[in-house]
């Protein structure tokens, strides 16, 4: 079939403006024709105060997989005393069909920099623009929010919050993972989904009985992790307590203490350094995991030789297909009960 981008550019318009354009804009280029509408969610792009990128080539990208329309939320930095005002690019994927049928919407992608006052107050503008009958996800890619922010109203446009803790860490969302249940509001994180080749690397070798038997009944658990990602071995530990029963007697920075469902004692030590790595010690043996460049390698060893290796390469963090991944996938349960069984856990 064949396809075209249509693009318009709007400076200095009004909200309200914006809202009438993105309803006739199509129609009117196509003389008056209505067409067939194939998007299938609103994907929100929260961009503020990141360098500029070609955020509407990323959003094609996306739509390619996931027809959708875009909006690109950058409300512009130290523009507050600015009249209030939008500065918009909208463009629109049209596929021609057979003859004497009408054109299909593909996609759409909004690209708004908020001036003035809706630099700060930009929900209630952008929850117009979401398609109200489908899912609705906001990737959080900007600065994150100050205290206080409203998700109570982001929550009545937005069914779904995508976050990156690898680069912004856990301080800033907090509060709204502890509130996302009561505000109906899925939170789903990318660096979660990168963590998944973790996952699969340790589930993978519990096939051989011996590292089933370290990770699940360890003696003691030692984590070196960068201090800057720390979200990512407070997941993964979290997974473990969940997924094996484990309990949590106490909680310090640098060490935990655990106990499993008969009763054994598991101290966990946690160190900062370069490059992840998490090692599992029952008695002679050990089974130690590190990420290192490009891959991620696990060794089961006595003292004295090394009974097996395997080597998985890493998923390298790229935010098509992070998305992507994430639209195929959906929310993942696992994520939740990580993030109650340590993260959430008030004594952390």
């Amino acid at each position: 079939m064949e396809s075209q981008t249509l693009h318009w550019n709007h400076p200095n318009i009004k909200g309200p403006e914006l809202l009438e354009l993105l309803r006739t804009s199509v129609p009117q280029s196509l003389g008056g024709t209505l067409p067939v509408t194939a998007t299938v969610l609103t994907l929100g792009l929260y961009v503020k105060g990141i360098p500029p990128a070609d955020w509407a080539d990323l959003a094609g990208q996306i739509s390619r997989v996931h027809p959708s329309r875009v909006l690109i939320i950058n409300p512009v930095v130290d523009s507050a005393q600015a009249p209030t005002h939008v500065d918009a690019e909208l463009s629109a994927t049209i596929t021609y069909r057979r003859p004497h049928e009408p054109p299909i919407l593909f996609s759409e992608c909004v690209q708004m920099n908020l001036q003035g006052g809706l630099a700060n107050h930009w929900i209630d503008l952008v929850q117009s623009l979401i398609k109200s009958d489908l899912p609705a996800y906001l990737l959080w890619l900007g600065v994150p929010p100050l205290p206080g922010f409203r998700w109570d109203l982001l929550s009545t446009g937005f069914s779904h919050l995508v976050i990156d803790t690898e680069q912004t860490g856990l301080t800033p969302w907090k509060t709204v993972m502890q509130d996302s249940r009561r505000l109906g509001l899925m939170i789903d994180d990318l660096y979660w989904q990168r963590l998944g080749l973790w996952r699969a690397h340790w589930a993978n070798l519990t096939d051989f009985s011996e590292a089933l038997a370290v990770i699940s009944g360890p003696e003691k658990i030692s984590i070196t992790w960068p201090s800057s990602k720390s979200t990512g071995w407070r997941m993964l530990l979290g997974w473990l307590i969940d997924r094996l029963g484990w309990q949590i007697v106490d909680v310090d920075p640098d060490y935990i203490s655990l106990i499993t469902e008969f009763g054994q004692a598991i101290p966990v030590e946690i160190h900062q350094g370069p490059d992840p790595a998490v090692s599992f010690i029952r008695g002679a043996l050990s089974l130690s995991s590190e990420e290192i460049g490009n891959r991620l390698q696990t060794h089961l060893a006595t003292p004295s030789e090394i009974l097996y290796e395997v080597i998985d390469p890493c998923n390298l963090a790229d935010p098509v297909t992070d998305v992507v991944k994430l639209l195929n996938r959906g929310h993942d349960q696992l994520y939740d009960e990580a993030l109650a069984s340590l993260i959430l856990n008030e004594r952390l």
